[in-house]
């Protein structure tokens, strides 16, 4: 009985100094935060309206092809240039049967003309051999701009678990807004 009475005491005695430490360091005397920190944006839930038309866009474009677009269950983020890791994102999926398959990412930017430097610089990266780093070697992209957001999406055959419904995804989504062309 002792001996578990010392267990339990000690348990409290941990989950307090555990909640001292988070209290220390989200203290008004002391930023949670460093003011050189990075912190990155989070897929947005709620879109506004340029990110909700893309999406209505790239929803028409994918009904045609026999597809649809969901919200992804997971995560996802591509390499990016630094110019587009602090814009605010939408992350959207092509249903397709590899749940690995299929992303498309829609960044907002300031304006079309902003969109339309961050899908070059977007392209450039994807292109350069850094920005592949994370592909397969036969995967394609598409980087297209679409009033004041940048779209962008890639497919690999090799690793599609539906190489033509993956395709004809990729295809949909790739003709939705200006095209930005990426050169491998």
């Amino acid at each position: 009985m002792a001996a578990r009475l010392s267990t339990i005491l000690r348990a409290g005695a941990v989950a307090i100094a555990a909640a001292m430490a988070v209290a220390a360091c989200t203290s008004p005397d002391r930023p949670s935060v460093q003011a050189d920190t990075i912190v990155l944006p989070t897929p947005l839930r709620s879109h506004g309206p340029s990110v909700a038309t893309t999406i209505g866009q790239l929803q028409a474009a994918l009904t045609a092809a026999g597809g649809r677009l969901v919200e992804p269950v997971g995560g996802y983020r591509p390499s990016e240039p630094p110019s587009l890791l602090q814009l605010p994102r939408a992350v959207m999926r092509a249903d397709l049967a590899d749940p690995d398959d299929g992303y498309v990412v829609i960044y907002q930017a300031a304006s079309s003309s902003a969109a339309r430097e961050r899908a070059l610089e977007l392209a450039d990266h994807v292109a350069s051999g850094f920005g592949q780093t994370n592909f397969s070697p036969d995967t394609q992209f598409s980087v297209s701009v679409l009033g004041d957001t940048v779209i962008f999406a890639s497919w690999s055959r090799g690793r599609s678990a539906d190489p033509d419904r993956a395709e004809a995804a990729f295809d949909a989504i790739a003709a939705v807004g200006e095209a930005v062309e990426v050169r491998k």
